[in-house]
Formats: C-alpha cells, structure tokens, sequence
C-alpha cells in the first residue's frame, strides 16, 4: 500500500462523514421524535425533588383547565400513614388557597369519606403538600387538589384529581 491510497482512503472516509452528517442535521423536523419526560421526570426536575421508588404513585389530571400537572404518593409503614404530592399550578387567586384531599368511595354512598391533608405551601418550583397520620388511609384511593376561600371540611372547587 503507497501513500497515495492512504491519501484517497483518508478523504473518502471524510466524505462518508460528511454525507452521515449532512443527512443526520437536514431531516425532516416531523421524523425527529423529540425527547419527553414523564410527569413524574418533570416534577422531580421542577422541585429538584427524587420521589421515592418505594411509594404508591399517581399522577392527577386537571379538571378545570387550569393548565396544572401534580404527582401525588403514599405510604403506610410501621404504623404512619404519609401522603405527599408536588403541583405544577399558577398561584392561587387573591383571597383563595390550594387545599389538599383524599377519599374513598363515592360521593353519597354510605362508605364516602373524605379527609382534608391540607393547605398547599408554596415550594421552590410549585405548590407542595406533606400529610402524615397514624390512621391507615390506605383505602383511601382519591386524591383532589381544590381552591378554596374557607378552611374547613368541605371541598369547594377540585381543580386536579387523580387515584391509586
């Protein structure tokens, strides 16, 4: 082998190269798939917050059409029921808060019941929520996310809602 087939080996790989290239940056935009993350991903990127793998997930939905994203957890273990959820919402209107609930059953059943876990506290990223109990809610399979005008017992508007 001379050192001219070196010389032509040599630029015919550049070309390969350049034609890989060419074609890899000129696709068309609707064959490129654009990379997505999870709501669970883009929560824990929001609050810089790694939910545990260990916990019951779910993820609510918006039911107002607030534009809001929310994963909710739970766990019952050595006798401590916790709850927590991370909410992507815009802040609440003047004179209202984010309060927190779950619940079981269905609204006017005999077996119906629901638990206030909260006022929502502004979090670096969103709105978040911690409850603990030693009451076992583990039955308690929904979770709303309201905006309210009074603290009490009694949801007013359920902007997300989601089970496990």
């Amino acid at each position: 082998m001379n050192r001219r087939d070196i010389v032509i080996g040599g630029v015919i790989l550049f070309l390969l190269a350049g034609v890989i290239y060419w074609r890899q940056t000129t696709r068309p935009e609707e064959t490129r798939v654009p990379e997505t993350l999870s709501v669970e991903d883009q929560l824990e990127e929001q609050f810089k917050f790694e939910i545990p793998e260990d916990v019951d997930k779910a993820e609510l939905k918006d039911v107002a059409g607030v534009g809001a994203t929310a994963i909710a957890t739970r766990k019952y273990e050595d006798g401590t029921y916790t709850h927590a959820a991370l909410v992507d919402i815009a802040d609440p209107e003047v004179g209202t808060f984010y309060q927190g609930w779950i619940a079981k059953g269905e609204e006017g059943s005999d077996d119906f019941s629901i638990v206030s876990t909260g006022k929502l506290n502004l979090a670096k990223g969103g709105w978040m929520i911690e409850f603990e109990s030693s009451t076992d809610y583990s039955d308690h399979d929904k979770i709303l996310i309201t905006q309210e005008k009074v603290f009490d017992n009694t949801p007013e508007e359920k902007l997300l809602e989601g089970s496990f």
